[in-house]
């Protein structure tokens, strides 16, 4: 295959390849309406057996630590007997599909078990549960293995908890995650909102309205008396949280609590001075969007339990806009409508097909996965978040319909929300690490679009760009907002911006808001996907029962630990390393080596970062993937 540019009496609209994509690759505007998504699975779109293989290790983790955390020891000698009961107590209880394939393989594994046990490292629960997975449908985040899940929860924790240690002792195999010793601390809470697993919510203020009226006492108490809010305010160091989306959100209740979803206002400071490692200071919460006494102005002075009520609600909050919003609807969907039009529109050979084409791998697999089983009701997301399963599919829709493509460049981004000069805002690690891979990306496309476009027109003299550009904002098409210019793409400038989006959110974007899960939101106590208290307790005095009653019971935190942890622990494939001669041309190989070398010098520099800075590690270049596939 080489690398082929349409000529100018082809057309886009009658290419026989282009054709037979078409009907393999067909839209679907039903599963989370109307988003756009792939109908039916193409074949060749599923995903590889090294995908498998590390998604076999990650569950192996997660399903021994769950089995001792409800099973206990059951005067076992060792971890390894007690899965080897399980094993064969789900073969007896018919937990175990009932598959020709997988029995066969269950007959030469199990006498192994029986015969010498299990191996130090359990490499035959991975060959077991490897087994069940690929026999079983590949719905991996659902009922794939939902007979061994059903068996697996017998004895499982339930129930509000009496301590935080009760939390702890869902990790019996596995460290308790760092964060854990942490978390309650300010400085680390106003961290999050820079370097966290939502790091795009804080925006810069001159002031604050009406309905957020927080007090020069207010913020003196907690800023210091040669400070103001007016003065902050001036100089460019009031920064807000605003979650009013959340304004009227339907509470769910499945599967038994009830759940609330809140819709807090938070205000943070930098500090006044010059020392350019200066940190964001929390200063004052209001748990709701109409200001009084149903939703009094919460600050640290205000009582231990209370400021932690308040930070846990706004945590609350942010991660039920994370992932409806900022993961699924603004990576996940949104690479997905481009994945869908590359493939109906650009012939394999085309320049830029070769250049997406790998950054789509396993998107529309892992997108067709949680439609099926994830954002489906009684999923996980009806299961753990605080909405009912309708209403999170509205903020996801809400969330993809207002993103504004043409203005979503990092650099634009960045100055919209007014958070883009490091010296109003020193320490922003998302923004500063992110910055680094834009540019680095946006060097490469450019350098690669320029060796088969010279000129604006040659851009527009393709038939197939115009194709895509104009299907990717269809409303029979991607249905994506505020794409293009003027229905086509008219300039070179416009086509290496938005490849330049479209590469980073299917990479670094996704690292950014995925892997969080696990080191951050799996640890529950610090960041629960559901409040079980109304915030009207804050009118009262209230008591670290409270607090302890506002998280997750035991039942719900272990199932938030065990979707999270997978979901932010799989790392398949790397930013950069584009499959063996992909690119036919070679005149593209320098510029691979320079994007390859670019991405290690930011490597090295994050790692200079670190030393001075509470780590941020989630965009190193090396645990960047190059595509969004879990």
């Amino acid at each position: 295959m080489t690398t082929s540019l349409p000529n100018n009496s082809s057309s886009a609209s009658s290419n026989p390849s282009l054709e037979i994509a078409r009907q393999r690759y067909t839209y679907n505007y039903s599963y989370i309406p109307p988003m756009a998504m792939v109908d039916q699975l193409p074949d060749g779109e599923g995903f590889p057996t090294r995908w498998f293989l590390l998604l076999v290790k990650e569950l192996k983790i997660i399903f021994v630590n769950t089995l001792i955390t409800n099973r206990g020891n059951r005067g076992s000698e060792s971890i390894r007997d007690d899965v080897k009961l399980f094993i064969l107590e789900a073969v007896l209880k018919g937990a175990i599909p009932a598959n020709i394939s997988v029995i066969a393989r269950l007959l030469q594994i199990i006498p192994q078990m029986l015969i010498r046990g299990f191996s130090t490292d359990f490499r035959e629960l991975d060959d077991l549960l490897f087994s069940l997975i690929k026999e079983s449908g590949v719905l991996i985040l659902g009922d794939s293995l939902s007979r061994i899940r059903k068996l697996l929860d017998q004895g499982k924790p339930t129930g509000h908890v009496k301590s935080l240690e009760d939390y702890q002792k869902l990790f019996p195999v596995i460290p308790v995650p760092a964060i854990a010793d942490s978390f309650q601390e300010d400085e680390v809470f106003a961290y999050m909102r820079v370097a966290g697993y939502n790091p795009v919510m804080i925006q810069r203020v001159t002031s604050l309205g009406d309905k957020f009226p927080v007090t020069d006492a207010d913020y003196q108490g907690v800023m210091g008396s040669d400070d103001s809010l007016a003065v902050a305010g001036e100089e460019g160091r009031l920064y807000l949280l605003d979650y009013a989306i959340f304004k009227g959100a339907i509470n769910g209740s499945f599967p038994t609590a009830q759940k609330y979803l809140y819709a807090p206002l938070a205000l943070f400071a930098v500090p006044k001075g010059s020392d350019p490692n200066r940190l964001l200071r929390p200063v004052a919460i209001q748990c709701g969007q109409t200001p009084g006494e149903d939703y009094p102005i919460i600050t640290p002075k205000s009582g231990k339990y209370a400021w932690l009520i308040a930070k846990t609600i706004v945590e609350i909050a942010d991660s039920n806009f994370h992932e409806p919003v900022t993961h699924l609807a603004r990576t996940h969907l949104l690479a997905g409508s481009f994945a869908i039009a590359t493939h109906r529109q650009l012939p394999s050979s085309h320049p830029l097909n070769l250049l997406l084409r790998p950054h789509f791998e396993g998107t529309l697999a892992i997108n067709d996965a949680a439609q099926r089983a994830l954002i489906a009701p009684f999923g996980g997301v009806d299961t753990l978040l605080s909405s009912t399963i309708d209403n999170s599919r509205v903020l996801t829709v809400l969330g993809l319909q207002s993103f504004d493509f043409n203005r979503a460049m990092l650099p634009k981004q960045l100055q919209q929300r007014g958070v883009d000069d490091p010296n109003l805002l020193p320490v922003y690690p998302y923004r500063d690490d992110a910055l680094l891979t834009w540019d680095a990306i946006r060097q490469w496309v450019s350098d690669y679009l320029k060796l088969y476009y010279t000129t604006d027109q040659d851009i527009q003299n393709d038939t197939y760009i115009q194709a895509w550009a104009a299907e990717v904002q269809a409303h029979d098409g991607g249905r994506i907002a505020d794409f293009g210019q003027d229905g086509g793409i008219k300039t070179q400038e416009y086509l290496v911006d938005a490849v330049t989006l479209i590469i980073f959110t299917a990479s670094v974007q996704h690292a950014a808001v995925n892997f969080p899960q696990k080191d951050l939101m799996a640890y529950i106590p610090g960041f629960p996907l559901a409040g079980y208290l109304p915030a009207s307790i804050l009118k009262r005095e209230v008591t670290e029962q409270d607090y302890l009653n506002l998280l997750p019971p035991l039942e719900q935190a272990q199932q938030q630990y065990s979707l999270l942890a997978l979901l932010g622990s799989l790392y398949y494939n790397k930013l950069g390393e584009y499959p063996q001669k992909h690119f036919p041309d070679p005149k593209v190989e320098p510029l691979l080596r320079s994007l390859q070398s670019h991405l290690e010098q930011i490597e090295i520099t994050i790692k200079k970062r670190n030393l001075i800075r509470p780590p941020y590690e989630y965009l190193l270049p090396s645990k960047i993937p190059q595509s969004i596939n879990i």
